[in-house]
């Protein structure tokens, strides 16, 4: 009789010793037998992975990012550009990209997206996580930084704010402009 799973097809004792075992030794030895191969293929594979293989965007670890404080230097609409221009990639799914930057939510992103300006939707969650998963990647592919980036790095040393001034209100007094009416 053929057998109904691929762990029965393993290589399995002699049918005598399994007929005087009963069936569940047999069934048993052939899982510890596939096991054990996975095992010794999984430590295999990390072997032979290890030296030649590229850094992900998953392994690198920015500058105090641990401390949640990575200075963010490209503006809004830049990560937005980048954005759709991993849209256009084949294969590329928003929800799963979503989940692997960060797990930030959808409506989150799409209240991002559909901002303008530089510095329109700093304080978005998608913002700050989208900067991070391109500035890992860059490391990545080993790219240098574009000169919009090193301009905001000279503009900005501490990084762009994180926080939104266009809802601020302030009130000043005549008196500090001597020259007023």
């Amino acid at each position: 009789m053929a057998p109904k799973r691929k762990s029965d097809a393993a290589e399995l004792p002699a049918r005598s010793d399994a007929q005087d075992a009963g069936p569940s030794a047999s069934t048993s030895s052939a899982k510890k037998l596939r096991v054990e191969d996975e095992k010794e293929n999984v430590v295999e594979g990390l072997a032979a992975k290890a030296p030649s293989a590229k850094p992900t965007w998953k392994d690198i670890v920015l500058e105090d990012e641990a401390e949640g404080t990575t200075p963010v230097y490209d503006t809004c609409d830049e990560i937005r550009r980048k954005i759709r221009k991993l849209q256009k990639e084949p294969g590329f799914k928003v929800t799963h990209w979503l989940k692997d930057i960060g797990g930030i939510n959808n409506n989150s992103y799409h209240r991002f997206m559909k901002l303008s300006g530089a510095h329109s939707g700093v304080e978005n969650g998608t913002y700050k996580a989208a900067y991070m998963y391109f500035e890992k990647v860059r490391l990545a592919e080993g790219k240098k930084k574009s000169s919009k980036r090193k301009d905001n790095e000279w503009e900005y040393p501490e990084g762009i704010p994180l926080k939104s001034t266009h809802r601020e209100k302030y009130i000043v007094r005549a008196s500090w402009f001597p020259d007023s009416p």
